[in-house]
């Protein structure tokens, strides 16, 4: 197995020019560029990490560093550079065979394993998330950070203002927030806009706070969360607007998202999604669950 990682990682070196330097568990090393200090050094401190970097690309990189099984000195940042120049983001043949294995099983075809799906990561609870995102909104996507944006805050206000300028929101219109998260853009949509809006989640969890916190706002009349699917949706809105969650819907389902999006609208009506995306097809990674 080390022949197969050590082969691996000359070939990534191949396509970059930044000098390095790989301590192996066995101590034997590998240097590239030995003429330059090293930007960095990787030391793998068990075979299990070097094998799971082979097999596994970046995943089985990061999993082994998080489970302290390696040890990088040096410049972080200049590590991943590497990886971005190598491709070794690029999966194997056992990380595409797991990633196709993975869509296959966890499919979000099936309603409840849908929600298992979703409930697996965002009903950890608010007080874990609290801990990490931005204390107004409370939004788990990412942040517009126009020239002047100091905070995470500010660029989470900045985002949900410029998908409701998007939109041509309207004071009383109606609006259906597909995977609301905590309510942010809601409460953002309510407050600035007047607006009517539903919010649809399939995390309990995420739910029954929700609910306490509109009630808590006194904002019952204008806003609603919905602990349901997107394909139960049985009614039609001036606006939709789904905001970080296409990426949950796995390859195989992106044409009947995109289209059950599109049918949710009122004839004249706009809707936004926003999501990050690959240039490509690419199969779902199988640490997205």
């Amino acid at each position: 197995m080390k022949s197969l990682i050590d082969a691996r990682l000359r070939a990534i070196c191949a396509r970059s020019t930044r000098p390095l330097r790989i301590v192996y568990a066995d101590g034997g090393e590998l240097r590239h560029r030995p003429e330059s200090p090293p930007e960095f050094t990787l030391r793998f401190r068990t075979a299990a990490a070097q094998r799971r970097t082979a097999l596994f690309g970046h995943v089985g990189l990061l999993d082994s560093w998080f489970d302290g099984e390696i040890d990088i000195d040096g410049d972080l940042a200049a590590l991943f550079a590497l990886g971005l120049e190598g491709d070794f983001s690029q999966p194997s043949p056992a990380v595409w065979l797991r990633n196709r294995w993975h869509e296959f099983r966890r499919s979000n075809r099936d309603r409840q394993q849908a929600k298992d799906n979703a409930r697996f990561h965002y009903g950890l609870g608010t007080d874990f998330y609290r801990l990490w995102l931005d204390r107004e909104l409370l939004m788990y996507t990412c942040g517009y950070w126009p020239e002047g944006t100091a905070t995470v805050e500010q660029a989470q206000v900045n985002k949900v203002e410029h998908v409701c300028r998007k939109v041509l929101l309207a004071p009383g219109e109606t609006v259906i927030d597909i995977g609301c998260g905590f309510g942010g853009f809601m409460f953002h949509a309510a407050k600035h806009y007047d607006a009517r809006v539903t919010g649809l989640n399939t995390t309990p969890e995420q739910v029954g706070w929700l609910r306490e916190e509109i009630a808590r706002r006194g904002l019952g009349a204008q806003l609603d969360v919905r602990e349901a699917d997107f394909r139960e949706v049985d009614r039609q809105y001036d606006k939709v607007v789904s905001i970080g969650v296409l990426e949950h819907a796995g390859r195989d389902q992106v044409d009947q998202v995109v289209r059950a999006h599109a049918d949710f609208l009122k004839p004249g009506g706009l809707g936004m999604l926003h999501f990050i995306g690959h240039v490509g097809r690419y199969p779902t990674e199988f640490f997205i669950r």
